[in-house]
């Protein structure tokens, strides 16, 4: 049985309509429904292939193509081709891409070989985004960040907008700080499969006059303080100012302050 081919109208159809006043309308869908085929478009420009220049692909190389980016029944000619007629502006600039790619000149990113000429994922192999201080803005980015790591975005969230662990919220709550929130993300980085080609891969940042930045350093390091404030599967890092590193310079304290209102919540000797 051959592999179904669809025109673009024929995917555009089989698209759920919703009604403008549908909350979800507007939001990311997290539809995990993919078709593994290369998508038809009529006026898609060809390109000839050269088999031959399979010569000039390493067995490691021929390996990973095969592994995670040819879709059933293509050759790696193919691939290259389906890459470059779906980004070509034109035949000959098709062909040209196309070239470069088979001969080695330059290669893809990871996004472009697997979903180019497909109608799965996207193009773009990073995003970056930021939570703000309300739980609904926290939800929001855990359901932006799905939606962009089930279509093969690498994600870096920033976290410096939220409040420490033990300020105030409301009349007499507290927070319970960033790092639950960090765990959920890291949690749900894991359970999406880019399109099945590979894993969630996701980066968090804080800057360094966060109050939990010393918790948040140790935050990958598996063994020593409560297991329940790990997240051993994200990237993090600092953002590092101007003004700290002068104070690492001078030995100088440093403030903690609180993203809220400025407010200091401790000191630290910069140099540690």
């Amino acid at each position: 049985m051959q592999d179904e081919v669809l025109t673009k109208e024929q995917l555009d159809a089989r698209q759920p309509r919703r009604a403008e006043g549908d909350p979800a309308h507007s939001e990311p869908q997290l539809d995990f429904d993919r078709h593994d085929q290369a998508v038809q478009f009529k006026a898609a420009p060809r390109v000839k292939t050269d088999p031959s220049r399979d010569a000039l692909l390493t067995a490691f190389g021929k390996a990973t193509l095969t592994d995670r980016y040819l879709m059933p029944g293509e050759s790696f000619q193919d691939l290259f081709a389906r890459v470059a007629s779906y980004y070509g502006d034109d035949e000959a600039h098709a062909q040209r891409l196309y070239d470069y790619i088979s001969k080695l000149w330059f290669m893809p990113a990871t996004p472009v070989l697997s979903n180019g000429g497909t109608d799965r994922g996207l193009p773009i192999s990073c995003f970056l985004n930021e939570a703000n201080d309300s739980l609904g803005d926290i939800v929001n980015l855990w359901n932006e960040n799905v939606w962009l790591a089930s279509r093969g975005g690498g994600i870096g969230s920033y976290w410096g907008n939220l409040r420490s662990i033990g300020e105030k919220v409301g009349e007499n709550g507290k927070t319970s700080g960033i790092v639950p929130f960090i765990r959920v993300m890291d949690s749900l980085t894991l359970a999406i499969s880019q399109g099945s080609l590979r894993r969630g891969s996701a980066a968090v940042y804080l800057p360094v006059d966060h109050p939990e930045v010393e918790e948040f350093v140790e935050i990958r390091r598996p063994t020593g303080g409560d297991p329940n404030r790990k997240a051993l599967n994200l990237h993090h890092g600092i953002l590092i100012s101007d003004a700290f590193m002068r104070a690492v310079e001078n030995d100088e304290e440093w403030a903690l302050r609180s993203p809220k209102d400025g407010s200091v919540q401790a000191t630290v000797q910069a140099r540690d």
